[in-house]
């Protein structure tokens, strides 16, 4: 897969550079292709994917309105803690439902990092992609 990365925000596009950035609106002059992004972490030790993959889970029956087409999809980042410390922290979370863009979380230091989005719409994947300000980008997907 193609993936590129907007130099100002950091949000990753899948396939192609959009013609604008839907998170912080730059231009497609501003993305860059980088297609081993993910292999980078893929390489990463076990210890250190324990604590940036993300995991997700989805409630297809949401309790935000009983009755309704609504799906919640929840993410946490690790299978055990991330520190979240001043020189070690999640800086954001992307939520995308087929390869596109749906919500974004930043952190601080002072949060876990954790985000849920409520959808409208019918997908049939969920991509969740999180940004270590020291580990880089970590990605995890589950069908609907």
């Amino acid at each position: 897969m193609n993936y590129f990365i907007c130099g100002i925000c950091g949000y990753i596009a899948m396939d192609s550079a959009p013609e604008k950035c839907p998170v912080c609106t730059a231009p497609k002059e501003k993305f860059s292709q980088n297609d081993a992004i993910f292999e980078e972490s893929k390489a990463k030790a076990a210890e250190g994917a324990a604590k940036h993959v993300p995991s997700i889970w989805v409630d297809k029956e949401t309790k935000l309105y009983p009755g309704t087409e609504f799906v919640t999809v929840h993410a946490k980042i690790g299978e055990v803690p991330h520190p979240m410390e001043e020189k070690h922290f999640i800086q954001f979370v992307d939520i995308y439902a087929d390869k596109k863009w749906i919500k974004r979380a930043h952190f601080t230091p002072a949060v876990v990092p954790a985000i849920t989005a409520h959808l409208k719409i019918q997908a049939s994947k969920i991509t969740v992609i999180e940004n270590c300000n020291l580990h880089g980008y970590w990605i995890n997907e589950t069908s609907l």
